[in-house]
Formats: structure tokens, C-alpha cells, sequence
């Protein structure tokens, strides 16, 4: 008698507890996935990049849009101390050389122009198989110094940058592809107005 009263309140517990339970596992939503962090490498302090690529003028130098500049090239090379897993400080120099064109100018109109600037990167690493996917922004300013070949004048103005980029990191090894836009005046030869030199490099990094 026992036996059988024991057994039918066991019965009337599992009658009673299984349709909340049944209730909780169809009401409760599926926890979403936890992202995990790219673990940070002892060998992320420093940074050394080198590029190469084009360089193209995106404004005209007079106000009638006659003259501007031809494609040409520039090369860089930087360092960058990284603060934080996602931001550093860049110091940064390229050299570039482009021409001027639908303007007549005293000598040659080949322009020899160096920048070198101090810059904020933002980045956001992200794991991708065995390698690391880093997606930045870049900005800073600094200043070019402008020679025209044949001449012996070179001009310095205050240059500000920005740009964005994309590295693909192996190691302590890494490529990357950035495209910045430098803004300066150019005021000789009689123009006088701001210009945005484009520059698109591929290039390749090394990590400490």
C-alpha cells in the first residue's frame, strides 16, 4: 500500500512539473554566440610598413579646371606604436613624384613632393583561419615639402592626411593595401587653391 501510494505522488509530481518544463525549453530563446576577442600577440608593440603604389591629384590647380596633375608614383614607409590592441600612433614619410599638365610653367613641370607626419590608426583585428584580418582608419597631419626638378627651390606647407586601409597579418608578417588623401595649398606659379593627393599603395608589414 505504501508502495503504491508513493508511486502514484511520484506520477502526479512528473504530471505536474512536465509541462512547465516542457513550457521553459520552447519559450526560452537561443542564447546568441559569444564573440570571441582576437588574443593580442606579444609581438603587436611595433609595427614597420612599407608600400608602393600610384598617386593622382583629385582637384585642379586653377579655378577655371585647366590645369591638374598627371598619375604618378609614391612610395612610404612607417612605424607605429601600438598603444592598444586597437589604437596606435604612426610617424610616417613618403616620397612621390607627379606632373603638372594644361599649364605652361617656368622649367620642368615635374614636381618631386615628401611628406612626413604624425598619425592616430584605429583598427579592429579580427580572426580569419589561421591569419588576422585588421581593418583600420588613419588621419594625422604633418607637412610636404614641394621641388620642382630643374629648380632649385623647394617649397614646404602644412599637409594634413586621411585614409583608410586593410592589412592581412601571418605572424609577424603582414600585406596590406591603404589609400590616404593628402590636403595642402599649393600657392606658386600664380595658383593658389587646396589640393587632395590620392595616394593607393600595396604593400607589406613587420611586426615586433
Amino acid at each position: 500500500m505504501l508502495t503504491r501510494s508513493i508511486s502514484l505522488v511520484a506520477a502526479v509530481v512528473v504530471a505536474a512539473l512536465t509541462p512547465a518544463v516542457v513550457h521553459a525549453q520552447v519559450a526560452a530563446p537561443p542564447r546568441p554566440a559569444t564573440l570571441q576577442a582576437v588574443p593580442r600577440p606579444t609581438y603587436d608593440r611595433v609595427t614597420l610598413g612599407g608600400g608602393f603604389g600610384g598617386l593622382s591629384g583629385a582637384a585642379h590647380l586653377d579655378q577655371a579646371s585647366t590645369a591638374d596633375w598627371r598619375l604618378g608614383w609614391i612610395g612610404s614607409v612607417d612605424a607605429t606604436a601600438w598603444l592598444h590592441q586597437y589604437v596606435g600612433i604612426r610617424a610616417s614619410g613618403s616620397w612621390a613624384q607627379d606632373s603638372v599638365r594644361g599649364a605652361t610653367l617656368p622649367g620642368r613641370g615635374k614636381f618631386n613632393k615628401f611628406t612626413y607626419d604624425a598619425d592616430l590608426v584605429l583598427r579592429y583585428p579580427t580572426g580569419a583561419g589561421s591569419g588576422t584580418v585588421i581593418p583600420y582608419l588613419v588621419g594625422g597631419a604633418g607637412a610636404i615639402s614641394v621641388h620642382q626638378l630643374g629648380a632649385d627651390s623647394t617649397w614646404t606647407k602644412f599637409a594634413g592626411n586621411f585614409g583608410a586601409g586593410l592589412e592581412y597579418r601571418f605572424g609577424r608578417l603582414g600585406i596590406r593595401a591603404e589609400g590616404r588623401d593628402y590636403v595642402y595649398k599649393f600657392d606658386r606659379y600664380g595658383f593658389d587653391k587646396t589640393q587632395h593627393d590620392i595616394a593607393w599603395q600595396g604593400g607589406v608589414t613587420l611586426s615586433f
